[in-house]
């Protein structure tokens, strides 16, 4: 399992694509802030598919995930192995200007997650930023304008700035180009909002931060302003590159068009829309038809395990649909040239221990859970003289009607049939 942090994020990305690029199929899991924003919004067995949409999307608009779950199971060809690369990724909604994320926390959520030694400082000081597609538009036009100032700091901070602004203007009164002035920083006024109110207050200067204490301008030319800007924009780009964070996995997902596998995942895929692609819609129908579209081969091991077990009922393999209860059944069994999963070389914490409900281990046994379905599925009509390993674009033919049937209980219907897949509840 390899950690991901903001810290690390950079460096870690080109191999979190190629892993996806490369993959077969990807497993996902997360961690949440909550479960249920309002006790008025209690599902019930009443709920078809719209109510119960709306009930969760209420509920998705106000929690947040903490922890994210990846896992690539890549197969090695004519071998019958797969190797696994799981990622474990904290994130966090960083705030820049306006964007600026209000969130709930459920206190049963938060004390689920410490049972399960989850790091609350990692997912605050350290975890991934991301936006949706209107929050970047918004953060967008901020860095453009160069307005970025939240509303709370405005007033406070109109004052502060201009007291340097002042100084700046009397330097400025007999400063020669190239000439430099080294001011205090105030330590209530973040360094983008003060470069940017001052490059605009004052066009014929430029600033940069000396140091966590100081800034220093500098008076120069319009030539030399040119060329300054324009690395300025390469850093505007580094800024949003690193307040798009996670969503640029998210998008990697979509682009590469893998299967993901989630299990009971209906609450997680409204989750990751909400947050990495657009605020959910009104209308359940544009919200399965957008699925549809962003994960064409989405499957969920909940609906597919509890679909086999009437079938497995005397061995009781399926007994019990939980992902822990699902992956601890198949490691006690054995089915004729099932595939091997082995871990990356980064995998040794997987090897050697288990760690239910961190969003990386969920995913790993999820994904697991799902290559052993599909090849009991493969193999189960099958002579011993039939049998033999099987690639994985057969094990996806088997497994193709399962395709887009996610699993959400307690509901007064089995079936609801979108534009392209059909969502079981």
């Amino acid at each position: 399992m390899v950690e991901v942090l903001k810290s690390s994020f950079e460096d870690l990305f080109p191999i979190i694509e190629t892993c996806i690029r490369e993959s077969s199929f990807v497993a996902f899991d997360t961690e949440f802030t909550g479960l249920t924003a309002d006790s008025s919004n209690t599902e019930t067995l009443f709920d078809d598919g719209p109510a119960r949409y709306a009930k969760k999307r209420r509920d998705v608009q106000q929690f947040i995930m903490v922890q994210i779950g990846l896992s690539a199971f890549i197969e090695i060809p004519h071998e019958n192995r797969y190797r696994v690369h799981t990622f474990n990724f904290y994130v966090y909604p960083g705030s820049f200007g306006s964007v600026n994320v209000k969130f709930l926390c459920q206190a049963s959520a938060l004390e689920f997650l410490c049972r399960h030694n989850f790091d609350f400082n990692k997912f605050i000081y350290d975890g991934i930023s991301y936006l949706n597609e209107e929050q970047e538009k918004v953060l967008c036009n901020e860095i453009e304008e160069l307005s970025v100032a939240t509303d709370a700091e405005c007033d406070y901070d109109e004052i502060t700035v201009q007291e340097i602004s002042s100084k700046i203007s009397e330097w400025l009164a007999t400063a020669k180009n190239e000439d430099k002035l080294v001011l205090e920083k105030p330590p209530s006024v973040s360094d983008y909002v003060l470069h940017s109110q001052l490059r605009q207050r004052f066009p014929a200067i430029w600033t940069i931060s000396v140091d966590r204490l100081h800034v220093q301008c500098a008076k120069i030319t319009e030539e030399k302003k040119s060329i300054i800007l324009k690395e300025h924009e390469m850093e505007n780009e580094r800024v949003l590159n690193s307040m798009l964070g996670f969503t640029r996995v998210f998008r990697l997902l979509v682009k590469h068009r893998k299967p993901i596998v989630g299990h009971n995942c209906f609450m997680d895929l409204m989750l990751m829309y909400d947050k990495f692609y657009r605020p959910l819609p009104v209308k359940y129908s544009q919200f399965k038809e957008d699925i549809s579209r962003l994960f064409p081969f989405v499957f969920d091991t909940k609906s597919m395990s509890a679909s086999m077990r009437k079938s497995y009922k005397e061995t009781g393999l399926f007994e019990n649909t939980t992902l822990s209860r699902l992956y601890a059944a198949f490691q006690r069994r054995f089915d004729l040239y099932q595939p091997a999963i082995i871990h990356g070389q980064e995998g040794s914490k997987y090897r050697e221990a288990e760690a239910l409900h961190e969003a990386g281990y969920d995913a790993f046994m999820t994904g697991s859970v799902f290559l052993r379905i599909a090849h009991l599925k493969a193999v189960v009509h099958l002579s011993f003289a039939e049998a033999q390993p099987l690639p994985f674009s057969h094990l996806f033919s088997i497994i193709s009607p399962d395709m887009g049937r996610l699993n959400l209980i307690r509901a007064s219907v089995n079936d609801i049939v979108s534009k392209y897949k059909t969502f079981a509840v």
